[in-house]
């Protein structure tokens, strides 16, 4: 195949904001409870769509999480939906199925590079949900956690983990995330 025709089949990239709601901290002993995505332009401008799932466990001992996590999760309302969910829709297979999906539409159009706080955490619970997510993501990532971290390097007068509380739900820390993915581009772009 000549360059010109690879250069024809590249896909453009775009960010998948990804983020899990978890019974801790633990990577390995930890449950994902929730799951949410959304798919943006590489500016974080225009959504390609979204996913939210709640992940109901087969089996969930209240006393097997943290205490962080159960008051967190209690406060928000997860532990309360998860309850009321449903043994079939909300499970772990039909989570990991309509997760696929997503990424399947997403991936053909494409180059899908993960973006989000602690985008290595939140990729280990793809693995755990039994899905390969070489599969669809990009080798590259994009974690805000080295852009806040090196905006308090700098001093900057917004202390960048403030904004940090809420209410710890998927669609809240995705949109926090893209938001402040935009309030870093502004102050970049200023800085040139």
């Amino acid at each position: 195949m000549r360059k010109q025709d690879e250069d024809l089949n590249v896909k453009p990239e775009a960010l998948l904001w990804l983020d899990f709601e978890t019974t801790g901290t633990d990577r390995d002993d930890s449950l994902p409870l929730e799951v949410g995505m959304e798919c943006t332009d590489v500016l974080g401008e225009h959504s390609y769509g979204s996913l939210h799932r709640i992940i109901r466990p087969d089996y969930l001992d209240l006393l097997d999480m943290g205490p962080v996590a159960f008051s967190m999760h209690t406060d928000n309302g997860l532990l309360f939906e998860l309850l009321n969910g449903s043994p079939q829709d909300d499970c772990v297979g039909a989570v990991s199925n309509a997760v696929e999906e997503y990424l399947d539409s997403l991936s053909q159009r494409f180059t899908l590079v993960p973006a989000g706080t602690n985008v290595d955490f939140d990729i280990d619970f793809l693995k755990r949900l039994d899905m390969d997510p070489d599969r669809w993501l990009s080798y590259r990532k994009f974690d805000l956690t080295t852009l806040r971290r090196y905006l308090t390097f700098l001093d900057c007068p917004e202390d960048p983990y403030v904004t940090h509380s809420g209410t710890h739900r998927v669609r809240y820390c995705i949109r926090r995330d893209i938001n402040d993915y935009k309030w870093y581009r502004k102050l970049l772009k200023g800085a040139w």
